[in-house]
């Protein structure tokens, strides 16, 4: 009889403390909570003027065969391929056509983002390659 309590228990506790990575929207956006971004250290830098900009280089994150960013616009996080302009040990600078003045670019935990789309992408956890 204890150990079922204990079961319980334990079921219980991990309901409540549970946490979703992300929520996927049909567009392939998905979203992130504050305190999700805030633990993964994930921190997004404001494009304020027209294009190239120059990002820290842990911004980029590679995706197969492309290099990209990934942009939040009104809550929804989407991964924007870019075109590099210049490169170096620090700091990249580049340009899209997919971004503009108003959006928010990851430029501190992004590899924590790429994680969460390929989590929320996946349909189970059989569907992994490693």
């Amino acid at each position: 009889m204890r150990f079922l309590i204990s079961v319980l228990i334990v079921l219980f506790s991990t309901q409540i403390f549970a946490v979703t990575a992300g929520i996927k929207n049909e567009d392939g956006s998905f979203k992130v909570s504050e305190k999700a971004l805030k633990v993964m250290g994930i921190k997004f830098q404001r494009i304020n003027r027209s294009t190239p900009w120059t990002f820290p280089k842990e911004a980029l994150v590679k995706v197969k065969f492309t290099r990209g960013v990934y942009r939040r616009f009104e809550g929804n996080i989407t991964y924007v391929i870019v075109n590099i302009l210049k490169e170096d040990a620090q700091s990249v600078t580049l340009q899209s056509d997919d971004l503009e003045a108003g959006d928010d670019v990851a430029v501190s935990g992004a590899n924590f983002l790429r994680l969460t789309e390929a989590d929320l992408n996946s349909d189970t956890v059989d569907n992994c390659s490693h």
